[in-house]
């Protein structure tokens, strides 16, 4: 033997490897468990049904991370490694625990970005979460068994001596494979319209996500798509669009004799492509943009130009609640003016201000983000606010709320109003929920005099919760619905819009009064529809069991001018994404029709109602994202290309919606205006 020879080392026996990897097979074993039990769980709680492909690809999506804290707490010392183990039980727990509680309350996921903004929520809701969770002792019950668990087991889990960086590294590998194993296995799933490849690799649905892989995995892509953006669908682009070498002219001549002028501004996409060349992202969105059809100009373009207009986005507002007896004004309005008979308000994936952005910007919030509250620093140059200025209109904001909540003190002036809230100019009585009526009262005296005047209000009096002890304007306006064959929630949420009726019987008597009323729009719609009741609460008022999947988001918008002389009923399919350009099309407003995901309500174009899990209607038929079947209207048998250059479509709305979001896409088209 030489002098300089290393001495081998002895091959460690099949206890020791034992040992070595028992190490971390137990606490890998153990957050496996609780991991899919936890993910089981919450589809059951939330969606009342599992899928088979659902189950498997949980249980092989919950392997790598389960892997990974064995990891964790495997090569920790004893000791440290319990506690680690219990630690880590404990934040899975509370993170799916508070999405079950969270998505029972907002019928939405809790977001990683939402948690960076939990002390402004908290302080405005923090009594309303103690007393939901209160409320959902069981699901909190369920999900802390096995933090439970965890503490009872955690010196035998991680019992052993010291592991060598081998096993480690062989352990990291393992984790490696699987997770590439499982996306490999998502890759190979392509069948039907939105397979389980789409839905991984390509679309934005939280819900979708959460139902077929889980929510830890659904966390992550939100992660990355909040990072990297979403992708479009390059299989169907746009085959419609009127390009004269990347300039769309809107006059009548230039488009020839007859044809009508369109909703397109005069954008030069070819250079703006060449300008950014060096950015593919830009260059795509240069491309889409140019190849989509703009809407054209029709009877009612520019029908209410030179007119006030009063926008009210209503919180929770529902057209059920409606009542020539109860809510004479509501009704009225509803009744007469412009009615889309095929109205749906859909709710969206991040926060209640996403049906706000929705309905004002015309635009698909992205998913992840308070879009709103990402736009504050972006150019927004179709915003109403900037639009009615430019013509020489006083525009102002008002919400009966927080000013500062949601940053809506940041993205509202960004939008060209002058903002006023709780904190900010108006001293509103300090009940939960305050008062519509207070904030009109306030209101309308600050610019009912003005020559012209835009105003947008955000109401707030219809907010959950749904009883006496927690909304103040449900029990104000109790023994009005007292006597009605509703349960007790029902009753509270017709209650508290009440107050909604008062604030528009005080706006349009003060409008009367000041002699503005028949020179005055007023369009009002909702965030979305009242969640917080039950669907069976809900039900009651239908008179029937409503469908979740699409009835449930029917509603009504008004759009209201006392010189239209008899309703107009519009049968288009179309939600409140497409306000803002009909809108903007009856005021002769300029903008360029490309650049929104809306569509006007009352151009040729084809409706689209889109969903936030994918799902859509059209003139056509109902697809539902969640069975992956489109149903024609007809019975007839659906055209699958026509189906797939829907889903292509939808995909491209919400995709080119968040890049525009992304990358401040007004200001690279238009500068700062």
């Amino acid at each position: 033997m030489g002098l300089f020879s290393r001495k081998k080392r002895p091959r460690p026996t099949a206890g020791e490897l034992w040992s070595r990897w028992s190490r971390l097979a137990r606490p890998s074993l153990f957050f496996l468990a609780v991991i899919y039990y936890e993910e089981v769980f919450l589809k059951l709680y939330c969606f009342h049904a599992v899928t088979l492909p659902g189950l498997f690809f949980t249980l092989l999506f919950s392997i790598p991370p389960a892997l990974l804290l064995g990891l964790l707490c495997g090569c920790a010392a004893p000791r440290t490694g319990g506690v680690l183990l219990a630690a880590c039980t404990a934040l899975l727990s509370t993170w799916l625990g508070s999405q079950a509680v969270y998505y029972h309350l907002f019928k939405t996921f809790l977001t990683l970005f939402s948690l960076t903004k939990m002390t402004m929520v908290a302080g405005a809701f923090g009594d309303m979460a103690v007393g939901e969770i209160v409320l959902n002792w069981f699901p909190i019950v369920m999900v802390a068994l096995p933090v439970v668990l965890a503490v009872l087991l955690r010196d035998r889990l991680c019992a052993g001596g010291p592991l060598p960086p081998r096993p480690a590294l062989k352990w990291a590998g393992l984790l490696a494979a699987v997770q590439l194993a499982a996306m490999g296995l998502v890759l190979l799933c392509g069948g039907g319209v939105l397979s389980l490849r789409y839905i991984y690799f390509n679309a934005a649905a939280p819900v979708l996500e959460t139902q077929n892989f889980g929510m830890l995995t659904q966390t992550q892509l939100e992660v990355r798509r909040v990072l990297f953006g979403i992708e479009p669908d390059k299989q169907v682009l746009p085959k419609q669009g009127l390009r004269h070498t990347g300039r769309i002219l809107e006059s009548r001549a230039a488009m020839g004799a007859g044809e009508p002028a369109v909703h397109a501004m005069d954008i030069d996409f070819e250079a703006l492509k060449e300008r950014d060349g060096d950015n593919l992202e830009l260059v795509d969105m240069h491309d889409y943009f140019s190849k989509v059809e703009p809407t054209a100009e029709n009877q009612w373009t520019g029908r209410f130009a030179g007119k006030n207009l009063i926008w009210i986005v209503a919180e929770a507002f529902s057209d059920q609640m409606l009542d020539p007896e109860r809510t004479p004004t509501l009704w009225k309005l509803a009744h007469e003016g412009i009615i889309c008979d095929n109205f749906y308000t859909p709710l969206w994936g991040v926060s209640t201000s996403d049906g706000e952005y929705v309905t004002t910007t015309g635009l698909v919030p992205k998913s992840g983000v308070w879009s709103y509250s990402e736009s504050a620093d972006n150019y927004m140059p179709f915003a109403f606010g900037r639009q009615f200025q430019k013509l020489g209109y006083r525009t102002m904001a008002f919400h009966d709320y927080l000013y500062t909540y949601y940053d809506r003190n940041l993205s509202h002036p960004n939008m060209g109003y002058e903002f006023y809230g709780m904190g900010n100019g108006l001293e509103l009585e300090e009940v939960m929920p305050p008062s519509d009526l207070e904030m009109m009262e306030q209101a309308v005296p600050r610019f009912v005099d003005e020559e012209r005047f835009m105003v947008y209000m955000l109401t707030v009096s219809g907010h959950l919760n749904y009883s006496r002890e927690e909304n103040a304007q449900a029990d104000k306006h109790y023994a009005q619905v007292a006597d009605l064959p509703y349960s007790e929630a029902v009753k509270c949420y017709l209650a508290s819009q009440l107050e909604l009726e008062k604030a528009m019987e005080s706006l349009l008597d003060q409008l009367e009064a000041a002699g503005k009323l028949e020179d005055t729009v007023i369009v009002l719609s909702a965030d979305h529809y009242p969640y917080g009741l039950t669907d069976e609460e809900y039900s009651e008022l239908y008179g029937h069991p409503v469908d979740p999947v699409f009835e449930i988001y029917e509603n009504g918008l008004i759009l209201w001018s006392a010189d239209l002389e008899e309703p107009v009923h519009v049968d288009k399919y179309c939600s409140s994404l497409d306000v803002m350009p009909t809108l903007a099309n009856l005021f002769g407003l300029e903008y360029d029709s490309r650049l929104m995901a809306g569509r006007d309500i009352l151009s040729d174009e084809p409706g689209l109602v889109i969903f936030s899990n994918y799902s859509f209607l059209t003139d056509q038929g109902a697809y539902d994202s969640t069975t992956d079947t489109f149903t024609m209207f007809d019975g007839s048998q659906p055209d699958p290309e026509y189906v797939a250059e829907r889903v292509a479509e939808v995909q491209n709305r919400v995709a080119y919606s968040a890049a525009i979001l992304d990358w401040d896409y007004y200001r690279v088209v238009f500068g700062d205006g």
